[in-house]
C-alpha cells in the first residue's frame, strides 16, 4: 500500500481577496493525478470537506485548494489516494486537528475535478458537501452532511443519517435507510427499493419500475409517478401521499399516520391499519380496506 500526496503551492492571500467567496484567509492549492491502474473502484473519502467531480473522458485529476483561518493549519489539509485491492481510495483529510475549529476558526478542502466514467465509485461523506455527476455507478454512504448525484448511468445504493441526499436519474436505486435526514429522488429508469425511514422526510417521483418500501416511521413520504407496482411493509406515525401509480398499490401495516393515494391503476390493498386515516380517490382496480376504513 502506498500513498501518494498531492503537490501544494502555498498562497497567502488576505480575506478581501476572495471576499466574494466562502471564507479563505489563507490557502494552498492541492493537485492529484489519479492513478486508476488495475482499480475497478474509486472510493474518495470526502469526510467534513467539500468535493464537486464529473465523470467523463477528460483527465482523471483533483484539484482545488485548502482554506484556513490560520496559516498552520494548512499543512494539515491533505489530499491523498492509496491503492487497496482493486479499489483507489482517495482521501480528503485534516489531519493532526491542531486548534478547535469552532467560530471564526475552520480548516477544509474545497475539490474539484474529473473521474472516468467506466469505474464504479463510492463516496463516503461525513458532515461535507458532496457533487457527483454521470458516474458509472454510485454508492453514498452520507452521515450530516449534503450530497448530489446526478446522471448516474446504472445502479445508486445509498445510505442516509442527518444529512440530505438528492438523486436525479439513475438506472435503478438501493435506499438502505434514511435517518433523520432527508432523500430527493426522481428519474430512475427501473426499480427502487428503500429500506427503513425514519423520522426524516423522503420525496421519490418519477419511477419508472416497481417500488418497495420496507418501514417508515415519523417521517413524510412523497411517492409520485410510479410506472409499476407500489408496496409498502409498515408506515408508523408518518403521513404517505401516493399519486399516478400505474400498477398495484398494497400497504402490509398501518399506523398512527395518514396514507392519501390519488390515482392507482390497478388495486389498492391496505391488509392492517391503525388510527390513522386512510384517503383515496382515481382507483381503477378494487379496494381492500379494513373494516371501518
Amino acid at each position: 500500500m502506498r500513498t501518494l500526496l498531492a503537490c501544494t503551492t502555498l498562497m497567502l492571500l488576505p480575506l478581501s481577496a476572495l471576499a466574494n467567496d466562502a471564507p479563505c484567509r489563507f490557502t494552498e492549492n492541492r493537485d492529484l493525478q489519479l492513478d486508476l491502474g488495475g482499480a475497478k473502484t474509486l472510493v474518495i473519502e470526502v469526510n467534513q470537506h467539500d468535493l464537486h467531480v464529473e465523470a467523463g473522458s477528460g483527465p482523471a485529476r483533483l484539484s482545488g485548494r485548502a482554506c484556513a483561518s490560520n496559516a498552520d493549519w494548512l499543512r494539515d489539509l491533505t489530499l491523498t489516494q492509496r491503492h487497496s485491492g482493486d479499489k483507489l481510495v482517495v482521501s480528503l483529510r485534516r489531519e493532526g486537528k491542531r486548534g478547535l475549529v469552532v467560530g471564526n476558526n475552520y480548516a477544509w478542502l474545497d475539490i474539484r475535478g474529473s473521474v472516468p466514467a467506466d469505474v464504479m465509485v463510492q463516496l463516503k461523506v461525513g458532515s461535507g458537501d458532496a457533487h457527483i455527476e454521470g458516474a458509472k455507478s454510485l454508492s453514498v454512504d452520507l452521515g450530516s452532511g449534503d450530497a448530489d448525484a446526478l446522471r448516474t448511468q446504472g445502479s445508486v445504493h445509498a445510505t442516509v443519517g442527518s444529512g440530505d441526499l438528492l438523486i436525479d436519474g439513475a438506472e435503478s436505486l438501493n435506499l438502505l435507510s434514511v435517518g433523520s435526514g432527508d432523500a430527493n429522488v426522481s428519474n430512475i429508469r427501473r426499480d427502487v427499493t428503500v429500506g427503513s425511514i425514519g423520522s426524516g422526510d423522503v420525496d421519490l417521483r418519477d419511477i419508472g419500475g416497481d417500488l418497495r418500501i420496507d418501514s417508515i416511521g415519523s417521517g413524510d413520504t412523497d411517492v409520485r409517478q410510479v410506472r409499476g407496482n407500489v408496496e409498502i411493509g409498515v408506515v408508523g406515525s408518518g403521513d404517505t401521499g401516493l399519486r399516478d401509480i400505474t400498477g398495484n398499490l398494497r400497504v402490509g401495516s398501518h399506523g398512527s399516520g395518514d396514507i392519501k393515494a390519488d390515482g392507482v391503476g390497478g388495486n389498492l390493498t391496505v391488509e392492517r391499519s391503525g388510527s390513522g386515516d386512510v384517503r383515496h380517490s382515481g382507483v381503477r382496480g378494487t379496494v381492500s380496506l379494513p373494516r371501518g376504513k
